[in-house]
């Protein structure tokens, strides 16, 4: 056993028992992994608030291989992004990501690198004044290049560095895109993020260029099925 400090951010969390409550956390140190966290829904419970759902927290935990759920010991909130969570907009963004990372990555699996990705589009979509839906596509693109599951890596045409998608590639997810829209893809995935909150993007299909990296995930992942939250997004849109 060995005790760990690490920055991480909540990706989900559930009632267990009377007073306690389980979360997923995907860590700067550890990758993701679930910890129980004991009395956290006591009212006098300091760790409560701590653990809300995409908080961005600091933990101290004892890890044991052995067990599934690891134990925390201490936690403090770094930030519980306030204005994320009051635009439903930025909310539905937000917890796809979530999703998304939860569903691509496996536990102790140690990437610093997707912490990270993780941890900037949540600071990002905090400070961003529109354009949530880019802003959630550049996090595809990004992620499945962690992943090593890039789809247009090697398609590059070596003169001019735009996309070149073979016909396997076509005949997949991509095949549906216009070839505007791929060599966007390419812009997108270098931008900050006050390129993507002024960025123009009326001609682009975003929807479509966002399901085709989700059906590339769910088949490169292992893990199929559609982004729940995704679907529970669009029936809150429309009863607003």
């Amino acid at each position: 056993m060995s005790n760990i400090k690490t920055d991480a951010i909540v990706l989900n969390g559930f009632k267990y028992g009377d007073t306690s409550k389980i979360v997923s956390l995907m860590s700067d140190a550890s990758g993701k992994f679930s910890a129980i966290i004991k009395g956290a829904r006591n009212t006098r419970s300091k760790m409560g608030g701590v653990f809300e759902n995409m908080n961005h927290i600091s933990v101290i935990f004892t890890k044991k291989e052995s067990r599934d759920l690891q134990i925390i010991s201490k936690a403090e909130c770094i930030s519980s992004f306030g204005k994320l969570k009051a635009d439903l907009d930025r909310l539905s963004a937000a917890y796809r990501v979530l999703e998304l990372t939860s569903r691509s990555t496996y536990d102790y699996h140690s990437s610093p690198e997707i912490f990270n990705l993780l941890k900037d589009f949540l600071y990002g979509i905090e400070k961003c004044e529109g354009n949530y839906e880019l802003l959630f596509l550049q996090f595809q693109v990004r992620l499945s290049v962690l992943l090593g599951i890039d789809p247009f890596e090697g398609l590059r045409n070596s003169n001019d560095n735009n996309f070149v998608l073979n016909d396997r590639e076509r005949r997949l997810h991509f095949g549906s895109l216009s070839d505007s829209q791929i060599d966007f893809l390419h812009e997108l995935s270098v931008m900050d993020v006050k390129q993507i909150g002024a960025a123009d993007c009326q001609n682009m299909d975003i929807s479509a260029m966002q399901n085709s990296y989700e059906m590339h995930f769910l088949q490169n992942t292992g893990k199929y099925g559609v982004l729940k939250s995704n679907q529970i997004f669009k029936e809150l849109k429309k009863a607003n």
